[in-house]
């Protein structure tokens, strides 16, 4: 069977006047000790929106899927008016990245009314790889030691800080219209094909 084709509207076709049905967002450049990865739920989301035959524009822009690295001044507005113009938003985040400024997109789609779909993928809470979730970094004494006390002080403050977020994000959007919030790959699927029906 012949692969899909792909429905991946990229800011050089933006410029030439296509819209994307969907973006594609969320939390990115997860950091692994080799440096920033994509995040693990964005390629079989377009694989999926791709057999759909679902446009959509994903900023996590890299050599594998665009052909190049992210240029801010290339993609940066086509970002924004993506995002502002799709029919719908999916906001992926994991735990392994803070989310904040993905966040404040949500916050920023629920002002405006825009609907979007967040999606919790890998669990809500926040722990960072090589760190841990709050709990394990409370319980790391060698980091403790080997990092001294002001830097992993500011460590348990900012796992802190990046569960307290998804906590906030959540209760801030309880019952917003136009918010959605989903935990699984399947619950993602559904509710985008209810949305676009």
């Amino acid at each position: 069977m012949a692969e899909p084709k792909s429905m991946l509207v990229t800011s050089e076709m933006m410029r030439e006047g296509e819209k994307p049905v969907l973006f594609t967002g969320g939390a990115c450049n997860i950091q692994q000790v080799s440096g920033p990865i994509r995040n693990p739920g964005r390629d079989p989301l377009a694989r999926w929106l791709d057999r759909k035959g679902w446009s959509y524009f994903d900023p996590q822009i890299h050599p594998s899927t665009h052909g190049r690295e992210y240029a801010w001044e290339i993609d940066g507005p086509q970002e924004k008016f993506a995002r502002e113009k799709a029919r719908l938003r999916v906001y992926e985040i994991t735990p392994s990245t803070i989310a904040s400024v993905a966040m404040l997109e949500i916050m920023d789609d629920a002002r405006w009314g825009r609907t979007s779909i967040v999606w919790f993928h890998g669990g809500r809470s926040f722990s960072p790889i090589g760190l841990g979730d709050r709990d394990a970094l409370r319980e790391n004494e060698s980091l403790r030691i080997e990092v001294g006390e002001m830097a992993y002080h500011h460590l348990v403050a900012y796992v802190s800080a990046g569960s307290q977020l998804r906590k906030e994000l959540t209760q801030m959007l309880r019952g917003c219209p136009h918010i959605v919030f989903v935990d699984s790959f399947d619950e993602l699927r559904r509710e985008i094909s209810r949305l676009l029906g």
